[in-house]
């Protein structure tokens, strides 16, 4: 028979009133409001009952009061029992869900509760017409409608622009910055069989007739939207057998409905109907398609074998842990669409760089300079610290890289050269070729001018910073050295290519000070012109 939530909670209580008059000596069958007797799983403040499927118990199956961290798991008969003493709602909405099935949820008003569970398709539908990600007020379903504040964290992330980013296109199609033509890196030209190569990380939803083969540029409708929310939403998983040589949209597994709706996340209680609960997207396996790539021959991505060999791996931390870590603002992910509020700290970022670039440069890089000015030489000990970063530094696209510049001069501003050649930077190193320094990089091993990685033979050289390591340098010069200066640079591309190309914004800063030999009346200081960025 079913049993009301609100009886078991009057019938805590009476039972707490018997206590009580048993405190006193009282026999509480003397009083009428004494309690009924009532079965173990009938106690107050507890809800049971099944989950099922087909008329079967689901087994595993996670049980959630929605909304909250009260959840429990379904025995092998799809069993379960859960507290929901601590839970504000009265009744609560209990929801399940289970790898195979939509989330599943109803109302406590009576028990026990039973929660039918709803098997997803088995077949992908690849007619299916792709969800536009903008707000538009005269289509009912587009992302942004309802989803806003992830709207606006997407759209200022690089990979809603991963299939427009003007560089991209520049390396790709051959143009500068201002769409002049012939200019520069080319892909199309050096490699015209190549032309198709980007989409399937680029433009991931474009149709099969387009992947692979098809001129980015030429790619039209929902696919020109980049890496956007329905197709992240629709990967139910991603293969690690060949990874780095599937890649984007061919190492992974869509289920696109053929009427209806299917969306995989996250959160396991959003019970709308349409939802799959999907742990792989909080693991960094759902990244690798697309961060993991040997393209022509050369490893020009390899973000995901990094993190594979990384400390972060090995704390349990995963992609998502840093790239879509909580903003701690948002509290409803639809707030005015039936959405409900929510702990923060349990909603993910799409923002995926934490603030911007240069925030997550300083983040992850910490820079220490020891400067000691003697009578015979000046000597400088440069440690860079790598921390809060599970792959190397930096990461992503082949060109990108760190400088760093150490230069010494006389007080009549003229430098001062560093008395090992084996300190030097290259002519790659563009402004900074020949003091000293080093670089940070992935490279062909000639020290000629930087070439696209389509040109580059399989073996590179690779100097860039490890996750969670301590890179140290030391750098002596001679003794009429009055001031030195430390930087450290990061470069989007190599400055001779961004040069070609104009393009802006090429290099940030991610450190800069200056030291100043002392008089003898003082101790060693920072001049007042340093201007540290750590």
């Amino acid at each position: 028979m079913p049993v009301s939530l609100r009886t078991l909670r009057s019938r805590r209580t009476l039972l707490l009133a018997s206590l009580f008059a048993l405190t006193l000596g009282c026999n509480p069958s003397e009083h009428p409001s004494s309690p009924e007797t009532h079965s173990e799983e009938e106690e107050a403040g507890t809800i049971h009952g099944r989950v099922i499927a087909d008329g079967k118990g689901v087994a595993d199956a996670r049980v959630r009061i929605k909304g909250t961290t009260i959840s429990t798991r379904s025995d092998a008969d799809g069993i379960f029992k859960i507290d929901a003493v601590a839970n504000p709602q009265d009744p609560p909405t209990v929801t399940a869900a289970k790898k195979g099935f939509f989330i599943q949820g109803t109302v406590a008003e009576t028990l026990p509760v039973v929660l039918e569970l709803q098997s997803i398709p088995s077949v992908d539908y690849e007619a299916y017409k792709w969800t536009d990600p903008h707000p538009d007020e005269t289509k009912d379903h587009n992302c942004g409608n309802c989803h806003l504040e992830i709207y606006e964290e997407w759209t200022s992330d690089a990979h809603a622009h991963s299939a427009t980013n003007p560089r991209f296109l520049n390396l790709y199609d051959g143009t500068d910055w201002h769409g002049t033509p012939n200019v520069g890196w080319n892909l199309l030209e050096d490699y015209p069989e190549g032309a198709g190569v980007c989409n399937s990380c680029h433009a991931p939803s474009a149709s099969l007739d387009e992947l692979a083969v098809e001129d980015i540029r030429n790619i039209q409708g929902v696919a020109k939207e980049g890496v956007h929310c329905d197709f992240c939403h629709k990967v139910q998983d991603i293969s690690t057998e060949a990874v780095g040589l599937a890649h984007g949209r061919f190492g992974m597994s869509l289920l696109r409905p053929d009427h209806g709706q299917l969306f995989f996340g996250p959160l396991d209680d959003v019970d709308r109907g349409d939802d799959v609960y999907s742990p792989l997207q909080s693991q960094s396996q759902y990244c690798a398609s697309c961060h993991e790539g040997v393209i022509f021959g050369v490893h020009v991505y390899s973000t995901y074998s990094e993190w594979l060999e990384s400390p972060a791996r090995q704390k349990g931390l995963e992609c998502q842990s840093c790239h879509m870590r909580p903003t701690g603002k948002m509290t409803n992910i639809a707030p005015n669409s039936g959405g409900i509020n929510r702990d923060p700290h349990t909603l993910a970022s799409h923002q995926f760089l934490r603030g911007d670039r240069e925030q997550m440069l300083n983040d992850c890089l910490q820079v220490e300079s020891d400067v000691e000015f003697m009578e015979e030489e000046t000597e400088a000990e440069i440690r860079i610290t790598t921390r809060n970063v599970g792959h190397r530094v930096p990461t992503g696209f082949i060109d990108r890289h760190l400088i760093l510049v150490v230069e010494a001069f006389r007080a009549d501003g003229t430098a001062v050269s560093n008395s090992d050649s084996e300190l030097q930077l290259p002519e790659r190193a563009g402004d900074s070729s020949g003091k000293a320094g080093k670089l940070y990089a992935k490279y062909a091993p000639d020290n000629g001018e930087p070439r696209p990685f389509w040109q580059l033979e399989q073996e590179t050289i690779d100097t860039r910073l490890l996750p969670d390591h301590v890179e140290q340098q030391k750098f002596q010069f001679g003794s009429d050295v009055d001031s030195l200066r430390v930087r450290l640079l990061y470069r989007r591309f190599w400055q001779a290519t961004a040069d070609e190309k104009q393009w802006p914004e090429n290099e940030i800063v991610v450190y800069d000070e200056t030291f100043s030999r002392p008089t003898k009346s003082t101790s060693p200081q920072v001049s007042p012109e340093s201007d540290p960025v750590d």
